[in-house]
């Protein structure tokens, strides 16, 4: 039309009245695409805060979080490294991550099935048969902690079940601990196998955490073999003559002047110890100054034990089991050296000890010496004799009639009650901290009656006393909860698929799920979304970029229009057209 009206206006200048037309047209078109530019750009500035600053869910975060609410970015991650935020640095040293190797580590998206993996967690949300394994560690602060680690396919609801879930992951590799991956939805960490638990150092004896240090050792030369508690471990006296200091008190030359005799030497046999009773004379001056007992097995020095006494009689007490023929020789410290003689020597005979009849190394006597309480063959601390604890647990719906609760639909205002059993199938008694995790179940329902234990609204779990169970015993507890009245109609949540998933599950050695009647709302919702097309801010920045481009385009165009029109009347004005 315009190039119709500029070509023919040479011609037929009666033309310029519509040419005049067509400038206000331009003019109204100006101003509704000015308008139309405006609102296209406020509203590339409104998706631009979905970009740099996303909603959060009101259920993105989870008490199994490492890092609650996730990280956006890795130096946010490694902030919460710094800070041994729930003990993750305590667990990533145990397992021989570094801090460098997660600093090094790149994002990437991966899928819980395909790729195989293992999910971390700070509570237990699983059973055993299911996957789910624990890790025990020592804290910094002297405590210790236990993770929890399962298949993240576990985690996986929605329709696309079979094909696996995708996530974000900042992936990186160690040289001790192999692959490893750090989600941001959580901040849990990946692996692709169950680590080894950590053991003892070298040297310390117990199992991991219960790790007991060697012990310390005597530090003065010559006694390195004894233990520092123990009584020898301390430097030989000196001599207390005068002028001989500098002799050691046992040494011979430390003894006044002139005569002295050991008389004689008798053993006595108490319950488990040998009395060793020396009597010795002095005359004309002379003093004891001690007493050496050496006494051999076998011909050969076991012990030599010395008394530094001035008294004329003197006892010592020898502490053996080891069977064979002993003799025993005293020799008297006197001024005039050391003195000894036949009366001076005497043996003895230790028959060899009747032994345990569980454990022929240790004897009949010995504390140790102890049957295993479920079978009398074995010794008490033979690894067959150990506690084998089960836990099983059974729910059922009693408002429809004391039917499995697993097996139908909970309703609103239905009452459910749980049967917790805990047996030992072992040879040896157990302690069992009885604890029930009761937090996907607290998203629906309430405790009516808590079966005598006490429910922590903060952690939401429900406890009972510590019981002690013997080989073969069991114990039952049962509570009662009620479905709200009213169900939640709450999203599923970001981190934990399993939250408000209209599903109650827990576990005690296996895990129950009771389906729960959603409102039809809450249904409809979750399967329009999830059939809706994946796209995310940066999906929506682009289209919106897009409709920016072309809108300004238009704009631009209707002004370049209209200052076209502008300058032809212009010129027709002058006449040079």
């Amino acid at each position: 039309m315009f190039r119709k009206l500029v070509s023919n206006l040479a011609f037929s200048p009666a033309l310029v009245g519509q040419l005049g037309f067509y400038a206000k047209r331009l003019r109204k078109e100006e101003a509704t695409r000015r308008v139309g530019l405006i609102f296209t750009a406020l509203a590339l500035v409104v998706q631009s805060f979905a970009v740099f600053s996303p909603p959060e869910a009101a259920n993105a975060s989870n008490p199994s979080n490492f890092i609650p609410g996730g990280v956006s970015t890795l130096s946010e991650y490694l902030r919460h490294y710094d800070a041994n935020t729930n003990n993750i640095k305590d667990l990533y040293t145990t397992l021989g991550i570094t801090r460098a190797e997660m600093a090094a580590a790149k994002q990437q998206q991966l899928n819980s099935k395909r790729d195989g993996l293992i999910s971390w967690g700070l509570t237990s949300h699983f059973s055993y048969g299911q996957g789910e394994r624990t890790y025990t560690i020592r804290t910094s602060s002297g405590g210790v902690r236990t993770f929890y680690n399962r298949p993240l396919t576990l985690w996986d609801t929605g329709r696309n079940v079979s094909g696996g879930s995708w996530y974000y992951i900042y992936v990186g590799y160690s040289k001790k601990a192999g692959w490893f991956g750090l989600m941001k939805v959580c901040g849990n960490l990946v692996t692709k196998t169950h680590p080894a638990q950590p053991k003892c150092p070298d040297g310390y004896t117990g199992t991991y955490p219960n790790c007991t240090p060697p012990p310390k050792m005597c530090t003065i030369p010559g006694k390195e073999n004894l233990r520092a508690d123990d009584p020898n471990c301390k430097p030989t006296p000196k001599c207390a003559v005068p002028g001989k200091e500098n002799l050691p008190a046992n040494d011979p030359r430390c003894v006044p002047d002139p005569v002295a005799k050991c008389e004689s030497l008798k053993i006595t046999k108490l319950v488990d110890n040998y009395q060793l009773a020396a009597t010795s004379s002095v005359a004309h001056g002379a003093s004891v100054k001690g007493y050496v007992y050496t006494i051999k097995k076998d011909g050969k020095v076991v012990k030599t034990q010395s008394v530094n006494s001035t008294k004329l009689t003197d006892s010592y007490t020898y502490a053996t089991k080891a069977q064979g023929a002993y003799t025993v020789e005293l020799t008297v410290k006197t001024s005039l050296g050391d003195k000894t003689g036949a009366d001076c020597v005497k043996t003895f005979n230790i028959p060899a000890p009747e032994m345990c009849p569980q454990n022929p190394k240790l004897t009949k006597d010995s504390p140790e010496c102890q049957p295993c309480p479920g079978d009398p063959t074995l010794w008490i601390k033979d690894e067959k004799c150990a506690a084998s604890i089960v836990q099983t647990k059974t729910a059922a719906n009693i408002t429809q009639g004391n039917i499995s609760a697993s097996t139908t639909t909970a309703k609103a205002s239905d009452k459910i009650m749980y049967t917790l059993e805990v047996a030992n199938h072992g040879k040896a008694p157990a302690a069992v901290e009885l604890v029930e995790q009761l937090a996907d179940v607290a998203e629906y329902a309430t405790i009516t009656e808590a079966g005598g234990g006490v429910y922590n609204k903060d952690a939401r779990t429900l406890s009972w006393p510590s019981v002690t169970l013997k080989p073969g015993e069991k114990q039952t507890r049962m509570f009662t909860i009620q479905v709200m009245s009213t169900i939640p109609a709450m999203g599923v949540g970001v981190s934990d698929k399993t939250s408000y998933d209209c599903r109650m599950m827990n576990t005690f050695g296996n895990a129950v799920q009771i389906a729960v009647d959603c409102p039809v709302e809450k249904k409809v919702v979750e399967q329009t979304v999830s059939e809706l097309p994946h796209t995310g801010p940066r999906e929506n920045m682009i289209f919106a970029g897009i409709v920016f481009a072309v809108v300004a385009y238009f704009y631009a165009r209707s002004r370049q229009l209209k200052k076209e029109v502008r300058l032809i009347r212009r010129d027709l004005n002058a006449g040079t057209i």
